[in-house]
């Protein structure tokens, strides 16, 4: 550890652990570098100045020594380098006092007074500067000509406000390691860098954590530091971020510390007061394990889980952690036997739980940890049925994505689709042979799961520049407000009915229209009675009704009747759709 003599303003080695002083600053145009200083080729930069006025301050102070990163680390030795971000945290801890340097704040100024410029200072916004502000025993705090300005404890209130950081960590009354992953990565969340991977390694120290610099790495960097975050800890507040927004992620793991915004309040909860707030009698499985590991099939971990209603394929697990309104629970998707990944595009996967609940049991399973395309590995599948508008005399007119390896049409009128990434949509446009109007219906995959939109047009000019403007935007499903997940049926004429075939991992989608041809005609005195045409966007959400014979789902209102055994097989009971639907099995 190099340190600079506040006397010779030479650097030197010293022996022991000498009492130093430490600065802390935002970086500027004109800093003297290892060599500059040590060669004294900036001896007339802003920064040798900064350096000079440094150390008359700690030489005023007592201190022989102080360390400054500008001119005390060989960045050109990358080993010499990784060696002083993975020590930095411990230097800074170790110092006497820090010196932080505000070149952007008055000295005339109050700075507790919100508002001020001490509040709007670079430095509060900058990544590294976060493990300075909480490391050191002692902060003073400088304006731009050197004059102080007050303390840390003086300005604790101004600066838990501004950075958000718990005043007890500022006061030194709360060690850093009983406060939740969550919360620490949301102080970061804000904060920038000059670097990407400067994102991560500065907050090695905050979390006490070592890991080897790869610049060039990018958001890599972050995921690493969430592994190694892991090997030594066991809080699964680290799965809690995604507070505020949607996220289209479907991994475990964040890209970045500004996914943990609005995470300020999560803590963690010990096991055994999780256990005492959580499990009941009535869970299956009791022997709950707290710890989870690595592997290369994803984040092993054992959770209190629930299915969501209705066949849903998504699972609230419950983490061991509360936001301070009760326990948080996380929603996952089921992609594989067992495992999970993260929903995706929906509002918040981070949702409320109630305790007691009967309907959870413990289950282990593997987390994803990276997002996965719509289409994994098992075969996920979209079966689309037409056949029964085909039977009422409406015409396949047009398709969004072109037939090919991703879509295929069976003689059956069975629509094959294999979508390929998360905001992959396909659309299918028919048209009356018996008049002139038609319908584009379109199903798109948000979290794996199927949105659909009814587009109705009493003419196929219409339809056509629908069908055409769906074939240029890669994601409909965010472009228009009306998608969502639940059955939806558009203004008595076309109705679309989807569920889950878990065994499978696949969506069946029936299509199917609720009056005869002569309702889609454009001439309006060949329209039957009392049938309203209703050519805008405006699905109408549709009650279920549950089929125990395949966990299948349908639309009341809707004719229904018994089904007559299949295949030589016996039904166990339960309703369907009037027309029978055949899913092909491969």
């Amino acid at each position: 550890m190099r340190l600079v003599n506040t006397i010779t303003l030479r650097l030197e080695d010293p022996r022991g652990s000498p009492r130093y002083a430490i600065l802390s600053h935002v970086w500027g145009d004109e800093e003297a570098t290892f060599r500059e200083f040590n060669e004294n080729q900036a001896v007339n930069s802003n920064g040798y100045a900064k350096i000079k006025k440094c150390c008359a301050r700690a030489l005023a102070d007592g201190y022989k020594y102080v360390w400054i990163d500008t001119c005390c680390i060989d960045k050109s030795s990358s080993a010499e380098l990784s060696e002083a971000i993975n020590s930095m945290y411990r230097w800074y801890e170790e110092a006497y006092v820090c010196y932080v340097y505000l070149e952007d704040v008055p000295s005339n100024i109050e700075p507790a007074f919100e508002g001020s410029q001490f509040w709007y200072s670079k430095w509060f916004t900058r990544g590294w500067t976060l493990q300075e502000l909480i490391a050191p025993g002692k902060i003073i705090f400088f304006a731009k000509d050197w004059v102080e300005i007050g303390s840390r404890e003086s300005l604790i209130p101004a600066i838990a406000q501004i950075t958000g950081v718990d005043e007890r960590v500022l006061l030194g009354t709360l060690r850093l390691t009983e406060v939740s992953v969550a919360k620490k990565m949301a102080w970061a969340s804000l904060r920038e860098t000059t670097r990407v991977e400067d994102r991560a390694y500065s907050l090695m120290g905050i979390f006490g954590v070592h890991m080897p610099l790869i610049y060039g790495e990018g958001a890599n960097a972050f995921t690493r530091l969430q592994h190694e975050i892991m090997r030594t800890s066991n809080d699964q507040s680290i799965f809690a971020w995604g507070c505020r927004e949607q996220s289209s992620r479907s991994g475990v793991l964040a890209s970045s510390p500004s996914d943990f915004y609005g995470s300020h309040k999560i803590d963690r909860i010990a096991p055994a007061d999780f256990r005492t707030r959580l499990l009941q009698p009535t869970f299956t499985n009791t022997e709950h394990k707290s710890h989870f590991s690595l592997s290369n099939s994803g984040i092993q971990i054992s959770l209190p889980v629930k299915r969501q209603p209705h066949d849903s394929p998504f699972y609230t697990a419950v983490l061991a952690c509360s936001d301070g309104h009760g326990l948080i629970g996380l929603t996952l998707l089921r992609c594989g036997d067992n495992l999970f990944e993260r929903a995706q595009n929906i509002h918040s996967p981070i949702v409320h739980v109630s305790t007691p609940d009967d309907h959870l049991f413990v289950r282990d399973m593997f987390l994803a940890t990276e997002g996965r395309s719509l289409l994994p590995e098992s075969g996920h599948v979209v079966y689309i049925h037409t056949t029964q508008i085909i039977q009422e005399g409406f015409l396949l007119h047009g398709h969004s994505p072109q037939f090919g390896k991703n879509l295929r049409m069976l003689d059956s009128g069975i629509c094959i689709w294999n979508p390929t990434t998360s905001n992959a949509h396909c659309s299918l446009a028919h048209r009356n042979k018996a008049g002139d109007g038609g319908f584009v219906f379109t199903i798109g995959g948000i979290s794996r799961r199927p949105c659909v939109h009814i587009d109705e047009y009493p003419d196929i000019s219409r339809m056509e520049d629908t069908l055409s403007s769906y074939r240029s935007n890669n994601s409909p499903c965010h472009s228009h407000p009306n998608w969502g997940f639940k059955n939806l049926q558009a203004r008595k004429r076309v109705t679309v009915t989807t569920w889950y075939w878990e065994e499978r991992l696949a969506w069946v989608v029936s299509v199917s229209v609720s009056y005869p041809k002569s309702a889609w005609t454009s001439q309006p005195n060949e329209r039957p009675t009392g049938v309203t045409p209703s050519y805008h966007r405006t699905p109408v959400k549709a009650r279920a009704v549950n089929n125990p014979a395949r966990g299948t789902k349908s639309l009341s209102g809707v004719e229904h009747r018994s089904l007559e055994p299949q295949d030589g097989k016996t039904w166990r009971g339960g309703w369907k759709l009037q027309k029978s639907i055949n899913v092909p099995r491969s």
